[in-house]
């Protein structure tokens, strides 16, 4: 016998001793096996060939977009930035790096700073706050934020008086309801100015 198949002995003379007859019994027959052999199969676990996807790595087109996400299917996808390049109507523009959290931009070749508090990725409040020329000013607007992520509308509205102060005296002026716009457009990487 092969060196290597005498582990194997042991085995193969039991596997022997229960298939011989036993003194004076008659050989067991041996079970019928059944044409086909079935499982039960979870619903959880069965998948319908050729069926589409019932989810989906894409962002979020908008608000109304309730497509569930393949959360830990495929490849994992890469966050969606929340960087923006803001232009206003005057055609004026800064860099946010995230707009789901407080952020800055300044324009007017630096007398103006506009200082934003989201309330969530679509609008919230923007302080501004004017200083040049010997003197400050303050208002503040509320935002919102319309259409596709990639590329949004957004639509500033005075909610508070102007109030300003120049060579020591101090006025305000009603709030009116002003309005202006402004469009969004999400990049890739945060290029925000110092």
């Amino acid at each position: 016998m092969h060196a290597s198949l005498r582990p194997c002995l042991p085995l193969a003379l039991l596997a022997l001793a229960a298939c011989s007859p036993r003194d004076g019994q008659p050989p067991r027959e041996p079970a019928a096996t059944p044409a086909s052999v079935s499982f039960a199969v979870p619903a959880s676990i069965a998948v319908a060939q050729g069926e589409e996807p019932k989810c989906t790595n894409e962002p979020r087109a908008d608000g109304n977009d309730k497509r569930p996400r393949c959360v830990g299917m495929g490849t994992p996808q890469p966050e969606v930035s929340h960087a923006y390049r803001i232009t206003l109507d005057n055609g004026e523009s800064f860099t946010a790096c995230d707009i789901t959290k407080p952020f800055s931009g300044r324009i007017g070749g630096g007398m103006a700073t506009m200082s934003f508090k989201p309330a969530d990725a679509k609008g919230g409040t923007v302080a501004w706050h004017f200083s040049g020329g010997g003197g400050v000013a303050d208002t503040a607007y509320d935002y919102a934020l319309e259409g596709p992520g990639e590329k949004m509308t957004g639509t500033f509205r005075a909610n508070a008086a102007v109030c300003g102060k120049a060579a020591g005296l101090g006025a305000c002026a009603a709030a009116k309801k002003q309005t202006f716009s402004s469009t969004w457009t999400r990049i890739d990487a945060c290029e925000a100015a110092p």
